[in-house]
């Protein structure tokens, strides 16, 4: 029952993240899907790879904690300041947070191009395009 509310869960963000970023949104592979998974892992690779290889830019809205692993379980890398510029490489659903002033599940991979800075940080601390 836990697995099927985190692959509704998981399909739901997805859904959400396809629709902000007006692209593809792609779940990690950490217990979420993407939102062709019924299409088979062949379709979910390929979306992985497009994701991967034409990032999201996105901006953190304040001051948010970088994880190794998309939960706040995980080890904190170091503290982003608000407004730094980074890619989006892929999301995921895992666990529940608070964090910029909203509650969550939903976590992005980002980096920063030219730096070794890369982690989770949770969706509701970034903006957009």
């Amino acid at each position: 029952m836990e697995n099927t509310r985190s692959v509704v869960a998981a399909a739901m963000s997805v859904l959400v993240g396809a629709v902000l970023t007006s692209g593809i949104a792609v779940a990690s592979p950490s217990g979420s899907t993407d939102a062709r998974a019924g299409q088979g892992s062949s379709a979910m690779a390929a979306v992985a790879a497009s994701r991967a290889a034409s990032p999201i830019p996105v901006r953190t809205l304040e001051a948010v904690t970088l994880r190794a692993e998309p939960t706040t379980r995980s080890a904190a890398l170091g503290v982003l300041g608000k407004g730094m510029k980074l890619l989006a490489y892929e999301g995921a659903v895992h666990g529940k947070y608070k964090a910029c002033g909203k509650s969550g599940n939903r976590w992005e991979r980002v980096g920063k191009a030219g730096t070794d800075i890369k982690g989770w940080v949770a969706s509701s601390c970034l903006k957009y395009p």
